[in-house]
């Protein structure tokens, strides 16, 4: 096998084995991802204060609403890379109250028509979890996720060993082309 085979086969490999590696990260460690996402937000509210700041020096009109704004963002930013998995948290959190204040008015309105209310205590139940073991929300979907980008790279590394030539590219000069 010539050296221009195995570096075109790594090519074609690499990108399934780096979906696979990505999902098992996803399924195994779904924290993970919540982390890195808070960290990019951190970084990004940092740069957008260290940013305002600047411009607050170079434009004087406003120096000191854009040195508070500058000040908030930095510590914001700051605030979210020490704690990256607090972001997660307090959406699960915020679902969770989201869905138990509904679930409560549901079971209101159900027990005010008499009809069935096993929606409305699902939901509520739903809420309750939610705010008791905020990560679950971001946990499952990127277990979810995980799993799918796993068997998304499965398929594409069947799809391309099973479409692998194993036939040379045609550099022999003894092969006589008719067309």
């Amino acid at each position: 096998m010539k050296k221009s085979d195995i570096l075109s086969l790594v090519y074609q490999l690499s990108y399934p084995i780096g979906l696979m590696v990505l999902g098992l990260i996803l399924l195994i460690s779904p924290d993970t991802a919540s982390a890195l996402i808070a960290r990019i937000l951190g970084w990004l509210l940092t740069l957008v204060g260290i940013g305002t700041g600047i411009a607050a020096i170079a434009d004087r009109r406003g120096a000191i609403g854009k040195g508070f704004t500058a000040v908030g963002f930095v510590c914001v930013g700051g605030w979210l890379l020490a704690h990256p998995l607090i972001l997660a948290a307090g959406m699960g959190r915020f679902l969770g109250i989201l869905l138990l204040l509904r679930g409560l008015r549901d079971l209101k309105l159900r027990y005010q028509e008499g009809r069935s209310n096993l929606l409305a205590i699902i939901t509520t139940a739903a809420g309750v979890i939610l705010m008791v073991l905020p990560m679950t929300t971001s946990r499952l979907l990127f277990r979810l996720c995980g799993a799918a980008i796993l068997a998304i790279g499965i398929a594409l590394l069947l799809d391309r060993l099973k479409n692998q030539r194993y036939l040379d590219d045609g550099g022999d000069p003894n092969i006589i082309d008719a067309l």
